[in-house]
């Protein structure tokens, strides 16, 4: 039995009260992930949980991980073999496991023309919503591998004459042959986690201190870091193309309305990869398209709506990666209590000393 875990820090709800994400809900086939009401975060019953990994997939983050599948792993052992087939009975829980950037990334990395086993997608009481959801992700794969001139695709077909073995449910449980320490160790491990994944209750998550200091890291998720060595191996297409902005669904990028922007340091602040930066002043916000994950948080709080997602995305970005300098204000320091602040104009001093000023001269009746 999976044991599927949350990371707390990875959560982009976790340091974002606004968050409208909820790509693991949606992608459950099963719907047991639910979001808390009043920690605005996920719950689940680890018992409930069939371990088909769509929820890992579907994480802008990879806040989702379960204690026997790891897509990273699976994508470097598959590439040492000899195989070019993936099918949920060879050591995947489900081809939805793999996310958009993953399928990509192996498909450009992979020696021979890939192919996604739907054999047993009939049988399976979770295709009716995963098997769907992989026909999406193929789509958008080999359309933008089309669109980067790359001579591969990925084909999500039927395959009669398979020589696949049944997994074994247990076979990960086995206990036999554990002669050292380590895997001593291992068995124990694995044996606390088959205890965990049975709780028949509700699973609800609360942000610690050691969380809300991990949040601060900045991390890039290892399917981006996997997708950045595979363009590498890709040659320039004759031209850098430019696509519908909902046709790629792992990136984006952003427009910013410079006269509605407060300069509220919101976005920058919030964003969970760095995508978005500034310096210590605010003078400016700077983008970075190859690192944003289109989580959508940087949106969720902006107030005025001054951050915006360009209409097309520019494939250039996935082949040499560069900062967009987004916006640049003109920092000066107030007149009244010293600090910067984005001047627009007129009198040298900030809004809060303006507020101030305004509020003093209401309660003493003067003009």
């Amino acid at each position: 039995m999976s044991l599927l875990s949350l990371d707390v820090s990875r959560c982009v709800r976790t340091s974002n009260k606004f968050a409208i994400c909820n790509d693991c809900v949606t992608a459950c086939p099963i719907d047991i992930i639910l979001i808390n009401e009043e920690n605005n975060l996920p719950s689940f019953v680890p018992n409930d949980c069939v371990g088909c990994g769509g929820c890992l997939a579907a994480c802008p983050d990879e806040a989702y991980s379960l204690d026997d599948f790891n897509a990273l792993d699976y994508i470097f052992s598959f590439l040492e073999s000899d195989k070019n087939i993936v099918s949920c009975k060879d050591d995947i829980p489900c081809i939805a496991a793999l996310s958009t950037e993953e399928m990509l990334s192996l498909a450009i990395l992979a020696p021979e023309k890939l192919r996604f086993n739907r054999s047993f997608c009939s049988e399976c009481d979770i295709a009716k919503k995963n098997e769907a959801i992989i026909d999406e992700r193929v789509d958008e794969v080999n359309f933008l591998l089309e669109a980067m001139e790359v001579k591969k695709e990925i084909l999500f077909e039927v395959i009669e004459s398979t020589q696949e073995k049944e997994k074994s449910p247990s076979s990960r449980r086995d206990f036999l042959s554990k002669l050292n320490v380590e895997e001593a160790v291992k068995v124990k491990q694995n044996f606390e986690n088959e205890v965990e994944a049975r709780d028949e209750f509700l699973k609800e998550h609360i942000a610690t201190i050691e969380d809300i200091q991990s949040i601060r890291q900045k991390k890039i998720p290892n399917r981006r870091k996997l997708l950045g060595m595979a363009m590498k191996r890709v040659d320039e297409p004759s031209q850098f193309h430019r696509i519908e902005s909902e046709d790629i669904t792992f990136t984006s990028q952003k427009v910013l309305d410079e006269n509605t922007c407060t300069n509220c340091q919101m976005c920058y602040r919030i964003c969970p990869t760095g995508a978005l930066q500034s310096d210590n002043h605010g003078s400016f916000i700077d983008f970075t398209a190859s690192e944003c994950i289109k989580c959508h948080s940087c949106h969720d709080v902006c107030e005025p709506d001054a951050l915006t997602l360009s209409p097309v995305f520019d494939l250039k970005n996935l082949f040499k990666p560069e900062q967009q300098r987004l916006a640049k204000f003109d920092l000066r320091r107030c007149n009244e209590c010293g600090m910067p602040f984005i001047y627009s104009g007129g009198e040298v001093i900030c809004t809060r000393c303006r507020i101030e000023e305004e509020e003093a001269n209401e309660l003493w009746e003067m003009k």
